[in-house]
């Protein structure tokens, strides 16, 4: 199962690669680079489908913003350092907000404040019928349906992760 966490650089990275990773974003960036490094990271969330979340990293990948970091300092594009991939944290809203027609999710702007209890409701109920399908039809239709609604599920999460780390100047990491 995949996971997405805010974190500080050293939660996850030795200190080559923060030390590569410090010094790419100080040329990158166009303010001093200041990352939290004394918060709690959090896992946001730890029980996605591997198939769902390569499924979803591809659509990163089309949009040349797929990486294993996103820090919360504007640059353009998605760079190797140290061996990882390393992203802007706002680049990637940016993109979420690109593939919000996608995947067919609506704009919290437009009045519906209910939405993600109603969306994580016909997540959950998608769960249950697709347990209980009998037909060889329902099942494949079902599995489409339910793999989509994955694929929203793991977009509401990122785009969440992503406006929480602007927030608290944590780091977004994809772990597969």
């Amino acid at each position: 199962m995949a996971i997405i966490e805010l974190a500080t650089l050293p939660d996850h990275l030795d200190a080559d690669q923060i030390e590569a990773t410090m010094a790419f974003l100080d040329e990158e960036a166009s303010e001093p680079v200041d990352l939290a490094t004394d918060e709690d990271g959090r896992i946001i969330e730890s029980n996605i489908d591997d198939d769902v979340f390569v499924d979803f990293r591809d659509r990163l990948a089309a949009n040349d913003l797929d990486a294993e970091v996103y820090v919360p300092i504007e640059f353009e594009d998605v760079t190797e350092v140290a061996g990882m991939r390393v992203g802007s944290t706002y680049a990637l809203q940016l993109v979420l907000d690109s593939l919000r027609e996608d995947f067919f999710i609506e704009d919290p702007g437009d009045g519906d404040t209910e939405m993600d209890e109603d969306a994580d409701d016909d997540f959950e109920r998608g769960v249950e019928d697709e347990e209980g399908s009998d037909g060889l039809y329902e099942g494949e239709d079902g599995g489409i349906e339910m793999k989509d609604e994955q694929l929203r599920h793991v977009w509401r999460i990122m785009h969440t992760a992503a406006k929480e780390s602007l927030s608290c100047n944590l780091s977004v990491f994809l772990l597969d």
